[in-house]
């Protein structure tokens, strides 16, 4: 079961922040909406992934689940953190270690992060959090 999925928009990695191990992509605004969609993960500390994403859905993988081997030998680890799957609109699967992930709307400038803000009310609106 996906935890958040849009696979109509395209998502690019616009941030990362290695003081604070946290992670961004954003979905522009469009003709369709007035706002970006943020992703942001937290205690992101191994990725496989690329830069650019053609729809995304993110869902948690397990200790049971069949990549957990091919994961092991990249490092991820699942006693501290989750293990968050992304797929694209074709299918392609990625991983993301990391704590927590949350979608966030805002009217940012195009290359303006939200990393590392604490004035979130200010910026947009909180849509939900997973951890």
């Amino acid at each position: 079961m996906a935890l958040y999925s849009d696979l109509q928009s395209q998502y690019l990695l616009l941030d990362f922040l290695a003081t604070h191990d946290q992670l961004l992509f954003r979905s522009l605004k469009n003709s369709k909406r007035e706002y970006n969609v943020d992703i942001i993960f937290k205690g992101a500390h191994n990725l496989l992934l690329p830069s650019i994403l053609k729809g995304i859905e993110i869902t948690e993988i397990d200790k049971t689940n069949k990549d957990w081997s091919l994961l092991e030998n990249f490092g991820f680890e699942s006693k501290h953190s989750k293990i968050f799957s992304v797929k694209n609109v074709e299918g392609r699967q990625y991983y993301i270690n990391a704590g927590a992930f949350g979608i966030f709307h805002n009217r940012l400038d195009t290359l303006e992060t939200s990393l590392g803000r604490y004035d979130w009310s200010d910026l947009g609106e909180m849509i939900s959090w997973y951890n």
